[in-house]
């Protein structure tokens, strides 16, 4: 005598394309983390562009073309994290891959106005007659040698990356 047993519940066609929807999305995630995780931080070069975005604190690093409108800064070479950044006027420190200080100096603009300290990386130019913590770029160059600043200037020169400024207090 032959026993007969029930057929096994079938599961709906809805809910098997919902498992294999959700299988594929957790898949998806887990190469993208794994990919993310795995590709190795490209230590920026001496004359590269970046726009350095965020609190000095804890500053964001994009790099972009030096030809970018959204260029505020240029990498003047890269240190050890212990180590500090000689002739630069900002850094910061990556937290991701090896822990390098990147060195960094900002792309003023001829004629502007900016404040001596801020709290943010962005180069804000301000009102010139906004304060006493206040300096003008007088000059902008890329001669090397840089000609001399005026009377009464501060020059601020980099020559790794053929770069000088001119400052005064307006």
């Amino acid at each position: 005598m032959m026993i007969d047993e029930p057929p096994a519940p079938r599961t709906s066609l809805g809910k098997r394309i919902l498992t294999y929807a959700a299988t594929l999305v957790v898949a998806a995630v887990a190469i993208y983390g794994l990919s993310e995780f795995l590709t190795p931080i490209q230590r920026p070069k001496q004359g590269d562009c970046a726009n350095v975005t965020g609190f000095s604190n804890e500053p964001n690093f994009d790099a972009v073309s030096c030809l970018s409108s959204s260029a505020n800064y240029v990498v003047t070479g890269t240190v050890a994290k212990s180590a500090s950044c000689a002739n630069a006027n900002a850094d910061m420190i990556t937290r991701r891959g090896p822990e390098i200080r990147i060195c960094l100096v900002p792309l003023w603009a001829q004629g502007e106005c900016y404040p001596s300290t801020s709290p943010r990386m962005e180069l804000e130019a301000v009102d010139c007659a906004s304060g006493n913590d206040v300096f003008r770029v007088t000059a902008v160059s890329r001669d090397v040698p840089a000609p001399s600043c005026a009377a009464g200037e501060e020059a601020f020169a980099h020559p790794e990356v053929r770069l000088t400024y001119c400052t005064a207090t307006p």
